[in-house]
């Protein structure tokens, strides 16, 4: 578990034989040990360590969980989306994509889905991605291929790569 940072108190609980319908927005930390159909949605907690989302190992979330630390022992069937920290421990089953800043993965924990780490946006890759530049033209004259025949040309960082369809007959 992240030890070396200090976690948001847990304020609100989904208790073991508890079953919730509906979407949860929470202030600091809430522990799921029952199960909850909705999303769970972290707000900006009132101090500097920030939502926190504990699914327990019979806690069960059918839905998107956003909040800045999550983890999970439980299972999660939806994306999850951890703005600072993500800790899958053992018996952890994540059905669904995955957004995180920092991850830490257990050996036994199961994740069925896309793992998208947030990483900073550096200013020369932005620079970059303004100056990328996406340009559709018609070339009627392509070697092999009729004079109806579309294609683009799409320019990159100042190269040029021409992308070709093919006509339906």
């Amino acid at each position: 578990m992240f030890s070396k940072n200090k976690l948001a108190a847990i304020r609100s609980l989904v208790a073991d034989g508890c079953r919730i319908q509906g979407d949860i927005t929470f202030k600091d930390g809430i522990r799921i040990d029952g199960v909850l159909v909705g999303s769970l949605q972290g707000e900006l907690a009132d101090t500097k360590n920030g939502s926190l989302v504990f699914v327990a190992e019979h806690g069960t979330v059918s839905g998107a969980i956003k909040a800045d630390v999550i983890i999970v022992n439980g299972r999660v069937e939806g994306p999850i989306h951890a703005s600072r920290m993500l800790e899958l421990q053992p018996k952890a089953r994540v059905s669904g994509d995955i957004t995180y800043a920092k991850l830490e993965m257990h050996q036994g924990a199961l994740v069925s889905g896309c793992m998208i780490p947030l990483l900073p946006v550096k200013e020369s890759v932005g620079k970059a991605l303004l100056e990328t530049e996406v340009v559709a033209q018609e070339r009627p004259q392509l070697a092999g291929h009729s004079e109806s025949s579309p294609s683009a040309t799409i320019a990159l960082q100042g190269s040029s790569r021409q992308v070709e369809r093919a006509q339906n007959a």
